[in-house]
């Protein structure tokens, strides 16, 4: 029987992306502060690990900060299909579907004013 070599042991247990680990990508995201590149980091990470909970759950948080409720409910959503009952993902998929109705409701408010300032315009 042959012994397989370390190195493919290795390949095998840290998969790489450009050169590094989902591990080094997740400490690169947690410290940045661009919350775009802090995205791309933690997409990085996903795509080596997927099924990293914690990693989907701090991307939504970056789409919260950027006003993306859409994708930050999406990301959310997808920590909690990976752990029903993780608590922060919880908490911040509500309060980014809290944000995005107040978002619609002033959109749809701002639409009501400007057609009712058309309509005044029209009846002059």
């Amino acid at each position: 029987m042959s012994v397989m070599p370390l190195s493919f042991l290795n390949k095998l247990f840290k998969k790489k992306i450009e050169g590094k680990t989902a591990e080094e990508w997740y400490g690169l995201a947690v410290g940045e502060t661009d919350p775009e590149k802090k995205i791309e980091y933690f997409d990085k990470v996903l795509e080596l690990k997927p099924d990293f909970a914690g990693a989907w759950n701090l991307r939504g948080l970056e789409f919260v900060i950027l006003k993306r409720y859409e994708d930050a409910i999406a990301s959310f959503d997808k920590a909690l299909e990976i752990r029903p009952s993780y608590p922060e993902a919880k908490y911040n998929r509500e309060d980014a579907d809290t944000e995005l109705r107040k978002l619609r409701a002033a959109e749809g408010k701002a639409g009501e004013e400007m057609e009712e300032e058309d309509m005044g315009k029209a009846n002059v």
